[in-house]
């Protein structure tokens, strides 16, 4: 499961040989709630559209799903908290790549993704992050006073990307979450798959990864170099597109986190790296912030920042990057 496995348990997830000893699969039983079999979908989807982003759907039942075994190869969290800051900038690259080449195969094909979901909610999806819809996260912010009519201004970006920004999102992009072969990755967890933004998605290549336990800063250089790889897979080369869409993905993900406040603010439990919970999202919303420092949502998360700092002086002006780039 790769260097993650050590601080997180896989129950649903089990290794399983098939005749010959030295071929296995991957068996998942279905995660409580998921009514809709998102991954089957998913993995069948990109099949049937030549796409190997993810493993093989090789069988299922009512709740539970064979898919290939990718092997125990890194995953890209493996490289981050290891000694080779080429390894792990090369990793990140092709990372970034796999998720763009994800993207501009699926665009234009939601309805292809939907005819496997049939009931789903399209619109609903859209506006969906990490099991809550931006106006019920929005909702757990607003005794911060965050600006009027802001929110209205991120579902309208949200629900209707354009055709070009319209994409399978894996609903999970995270380091843990690949495995990385002859220089290649593939992806892996779709139980969250949905169509959406892309931008979405690709603000994960710029913020510190929400997902435990692995979480960090990169260098300057090598998050230019990503996000560089990143937009060539995709095919989006429109620059003020690109800005703008992530200024407001940025800041959509910002609320997110920050609806964490009461929990940080009752205690900070380090991660396993020993970085700060709470530095983690003043990172969060700095990066928000660099990306439209002059809008509403940008000047309100300035203050906001001002306040935890002045509630929280011992942190560091920025977390520490990760182990492989010190």
């Amino acid at each position: 499961m790769g260097w993650s496995a050590r601080y997180t348990q896989y129950p649903r997830i089990a290794r399983r040989t098939i005749g010959d000893p030295a071929r296995s699969v991957i068996v998942k039983t279905r995660r409580p709630g998921d009514t809709a079999g998102r991954e089957r979908a998913a993995l069948a989807f990109l099949e049937a559209i030549g796409s190997d982003a993810g493993p093989r759907l090789l069988g299922y039942g009512d709740d539970f799903e064979i898919i290939e075994d990718l092997g125990p190869g890194d995953a890209l969290e493996d490289l981050l908290v290891g000694d080779d800051p080429q390894a792990a900038t090369a990793g990140f690259v092709a990372f970034a790549e796999a998720v763009g080449r994800m993207h501009a195969a699926t665009r234009g094909r939601a309805d292809a993704f939907y005819a496997r979901l049939p009931g789903v909610d399209r619109r609903l999806d859209r506006l969906t992050l990490a099991g809550a819809t931006l106006p019920q996260w929005w909702s757990a912010i607003e005794d911060l006073s965050p600006p009027a009519g802001a929110l209205d201004g991120l579902v309208a970006w949200m629900a209707e990307p354009g055709p070009p920004m319209l994409v399978l999102s894996s609903g999970d992009v995270a380091p843990q979450n690949c495995r990385i072969g002859a220089g290649r990755v593939r992806l892996l967890d779709f139980e969250s798959a949905r169509f959406q933004h892309a931008l979405l998605d690709a603000a994960h290549l710029r913020l510190p990864f929400y997902g435990p336990p692995c979480w960090a800063r990169i260098p300057a250089g090598v998050g230019a170099a990503v996000e560089s790889a990143y937009r060539r897979a995709a095919g989006l080369g429109d620059d003020e597109a690109y800005d703008t869409g992530m200024a407001a993905a940025t800041a959509i993900w910002a609320v997110v986190r920050l609806a964490r406040l009461p929990k940080l603010l009752a205690a900070d439990a380090p991660q396993p790296m020993g970085f700060s919970r709470r530095g983690q999202l003043l990172d969060t919303l700095q990066v928000a912030v660099d990306a439209a420092p002059a809008q509403p949502l940008g000047i309100w998360l300035t203050e906001v920042i001002g306040a935890l700092r002045r509630a929280w002086p011992h942190l560091p002006p920025r977390q520490a990057v990760y182990p492989a780039f010190r």
